[in-house]
Parts: structure tokens; sequence; C-alpha cells
């Protein structure tokens, strides 16, 4: 009985010694997989760390550059708009000088009735259309010229024919008359003309120009004109309430 106990125990502990060195075993295995699994880590963080150093650094010549091209882009503004107000302030010098010349010498186109002094004065709010002066070509009208009695506020408007009516295309800004006497006023904005077109002047207040009767071709319209307007203008012979007005456009026409 003793003997088979014996020969048991021994069979016991041999059977334990194998599976202690099985389980020795798949740890030394784990541990070189994970050693294995360490070392591609390692490796793929030397990469990455490679890939960022290398991309921080073209991150940073990128900046240097971008940069270099924003000065360079604000050195190329600054020496454009020095340029441009050098070339505005040029042209404004000759469009002055010009104007000045032109009004010496009457260089100038001036289309309207004879400024000269008229029997007949008075009236306020007129819209003045002269029908007899029409613009004889293309170009650009730059001022009214009259001969004023008085101060006066008046506006110049530009009317051309539409469908068998006249429309009213442009009106300029208000133009200010501050003394009597014959007087040319620059309009703000000039105004691209047609052939054919008619002039009109609408007084915001007293109408401050002479008028001669049952002559001349103005006709008279009461109620204040805009763009868009569009008005009936007769054939003036044989109206009994046209006139003659001391005023007109300048500029220059083909």
């Amino acid at each position: 009985m003793r003997h088979i106990f014996i020969v048991f125990m021994v069979a016991s502990l041999l059977g334990g010694c194998a599976g202690s060195g099985d389980r020795l075993k798949r740890l030394q295995e784990e541990n070189q997989q994970l050693q294995k699994n360490l070392t591609l880590a390692h490796q793929d963080i030397n990469t990455l760390t490679a890939e960022k150093a290398a991309l921080t650094d073209k991150v940073a010549d990128l900046t240097r550059v971008s940069g270099t091209l924003q000065r360079e882009k604000r050195a190329r503004v600054e020496e454009a708009d020095q340029l441009r107000k050098t070339m505005r302030s040029f042209a404004q010098e000759q469009m002055e000088t010009l104007r000045e010349f032109s009004q010496r010498q009457d260089f100038f186109d001036y289309i309207g009735a004879e400024l000269v002094n008229r029997q007949h004065s008075g009236d306020e709010n007129l819209t003045l259309v002269d029908s007899g002066n029409r613009l004889p070509g293309n170009g650009t009208l730059l001022a009214a010229r009259g001969y004023f009695i008085a101060p006066c506020r008046l506006r110049v408007l530009v009317l051309r024919p539409v469908e068998e009516q006249w429309e009213v295309v442009q009106v300029s800004t208000p133009i200010q008359v501050a003394s009597a006497g014959l007087e040319q006023i620059d309009l703000d904005v000039p105004m691209a003309v047609l052939a054919g077109d008619m002039l009109g002047f609408m007084f915001e207040g007293p109408v401050g120009i002479p008028y001669d009767e049952k002559t001349g071709h103005t006709l008279l319209f009461s109620d204040p004109l805009r763009a868009g307007n569009r008005l009936h203008i007769p054939e003036t012979k044989g109206i009994p309430n046209r006139r003659s007005y001391s005023i007109g456009g300048v500029g220059l026409f083909q």
C-alpha cells in the first residue's frame, strides 16, 4: 500500500512540473511578442517624431515665405496707392488749368438763348425747357451759363426723345448762383449728352433769369421734374406762353 502511495505522489510531482514548464514557455513567448510590439512601437514613435520635425520645419519655412510675401504686398499696395494719389493730383491740376484756360478763352460750346437783360422777370418754382436750342452733337455738359438778375438756386435737366415724348434722363445736383450778372456755374458732376437732347432748368424758389414774351422756344412747367418723368413737348410755333430766357448750357459737343 505504501508503495502505491509513493508512486502516486511521484506521478503527481512529475505532472505538476510538466504543467509549470508549459506555462513558463507560454509566458516566455508572450514576453517575446510584447518585446517585438514594444520595438515596433518605438520605431513608429521615432518615425512620427521625425515627420513632426520635418513638418515643423516646413511650417516655419512657409511662415517665413508668407511674411516676405505680405511685406512685398504691402510695399506694392503703398506704391500703387501713392502712384494713384500722384496721378489723381496731376489730373486734377491739369483739369483745373484746362477749365481756367477754357473759361478765359471761351473754348467750350454754349447752347442756349442770347445772354442779355430782358424785359420781364419774376415767377417761382418753374422748370424752363428750351426746345429751340437742342444739343448739336454727343458730348459732355459741364456748366450752366446765364444772365442772372438775382441770386437763385436751380438744377440742370437733360431731356431725350423716347416714344414721341421727352424723358428726363438726368438731373444735376443743385447749383447755387450767388450774385447777379453774367455767371457760369460748373456742375458738380459733368453730364453725358447725345445729339438732339434738350436742356431744362428747374428753379427752386425765385427764377433769377429775365425773359421776353412771345419769342424764343422756352416752355414752362410748374411741377417739379425727376429722372424718368416723361413730357409732351409741342411745337412752339403759335404757342402764346412761350418765352425766351437768358440761360443755356456749356460743354464740349461733337
